[in-house]
């Protein structure tokens, strides 16, 4: 701590006392403080080297042997700093003040009053003057059984946080909350990853600022340390948290049907609690099928092939969900287009012209139609249920990212308050002054 102050002191020198009658009332003398026996008071905590000394001026010695003698100086004295709670600490530095080779019986220390002059006091930018005093002690020291008096004055100075609050805590209360909103972003946005990755460096930038501006020692952890530290494990985590979610959104070919747990806790327990409305996915239940087989009695109802594709057309038409089946409508609407127009060339004729029986005709029909829609029923429903195992999974992750950010936005605020406002608010004492 650097300090500029007027150092006064005053003691009595018998030997240079006079009448004033015998120097025309002259009462008071200023003279070189050179010329007279100065004591040897010294900073004991000092920082800097002991050759500067004291500036030369002049001592105003009155005529009863008494000496005035207050040179101003800057002193660089050594305090310990505990940055425990930077930036909201308050540090106590002392500097004492004594003779370095007189004991008590021959110069002893006294205080010309109990306080500090602050009258000139110029304030400071970055800390705050809460509290000063002056105490004498007395000392006895392993060298011997003398009594070596000091005088130790005692200032107490708090850091001014306003800052600290603009430069370092706000950015970093919405760096928190941009990592927070990560898992509001939909899993489908490409951002997620890149924001998550940008809060974290942001966060990285922010902890050598504070490292510039706290003294190197590893006896104290500042309490804004701890939130920088705090907030980057935060930011890491919602990293691979996000990594996960984006995973279960975006599923490989032929995944996995959900767990009958996951889908009990996840999709039940957490959606519920979440108020998370989540579509009911139905992975079996498909829709209506074409009879595949029909009864002798269908078969006979049906007077030609294009009959048949008429009425598969109509059975998968009327079904629950026709859009997925849009294709085979209109391959069976092909079917009997082809049917209709070839009919009049009589392409069932036989190697020997003759044409084939109207049974074995129907059966013919039938058979290959219903062979072919067989198989794209099948590949259809194959297809769907995985559709619906991707669009359960995708509901899981929707779950577990609601839950990550409410999760988040609760830390953060716990965070937040704990470190940066209750903390702060136990061990500081609030003076009502200061200057």
């Amino acid at each position: 701590m650097v300090i500029n102050f007027v150092f006064m002191q005053e003691w009595k020198d018998e030997r240079i006392s006079w009448n004033q009658s015998d120097f025309g009332d002259m009462s008071i003398v200023r003279i070189p403080a050179r010329l007279l026996w100065l004591p040897d008071i010294v900073l004991y905590n000092n920082a800097d080297d002991y050759t500067t000394g004291f500036m030369n001026v002049n001592a105003m010695v009155h005529d009863n042997g008494n000496v005035f003698w207050s040179p101003p100086v800057r002193l660089r004295s050594s305090c310990k700093v505990d940055i425990t709670y930077f930036p909201f600490d308050t540090q106590i530095c002392k500097l004492k003040f004594g003779s370095w080779t007189y004991d008590k019986a021959q110069v002893d220390l006294l205080n010309q009053a109990d306080f500090v002059d602050v009258s000139s006091y110029v304030t400071n930018g970055e800390w705050r003057l809460s509290r000063f005093e002056i105490v004498r002690n007395e000392t006895v020291y392993p060298i011997g059984d003398a009594v070596y008096p000091d005088v130790t004055v005692v200032l107490v100075i708090r850091r001014r946080v306003l800052y600290y609050v603009l430069n370092i805590i706000a950015p970093c209360f919405w760096l928190n909350i941009l990592s927070v909103l990560n898992f509001a972003l939909p899993p489908d946005a490409g951002e997620k990853m890149t924001l998550g990755i940008t809060v974290l460096l942001s966060y990285s930038v922010f902890m050598l600022l504070v490292a510039d501006s706290m003294p190197p020692t590893s006896e104290f952890v500042p309490l804004i340390g701890i939130y920088l530290t705090v907030s980057m494990a935060m930011s890491s985590v919602s990293v691979v948290l996000s990594v996960m979610v984006m995973k279960l959104h975006h599923c490989v070919p032929n995944q996995r049907e959900v767990p009958p747990w996951v889908r009990r806790f996840v999709l039940k327990g957490l959606s519920s609690f979440l108020r998370c409305r989540c579509k009911p996915v139905c992975r079996f239940s498909r829709r209506r099928r074409v009879n595949m087989k029909p009864s002798a009695a269908a078969a006979e109802r049906l007077a030609d092939p294009t009959e048949m594709c008429t009425k598969l057309m109509n059975e998968v038409s009327v079904s629950t969900n026709p859009k997925p089946y849009r294709r085979e409508i209109g391959m069976l609407s092909d079917i009997r287009t082809e049917f209709s127009s070839t009919r009049a060339q009589n392409p069932f004729a036989g190697d020997n012209g003759s044409d084939l029986p109207e049974h074995d005709r129907r059966s013919f029909f039938s058979e290959e139609a219903l062979k072919y829609l067989r198989l794209l029923v099948a590949k259809s429903d194959e297809e769907d249920n995985q559709t619906a195992i991707m669009d359960e999974w995708k509901q899981v992750a929707l779950v577990i990212d609601k839950l990550l950010f409410w999760t988040f936005l609760f830390i953060t605020i716990s965070t937040v308050v704990g470190i940066l406002v209750i903390v702060p608010l136990l061990v500081t004492d609030d003076d009502g002054g200061g200057l």
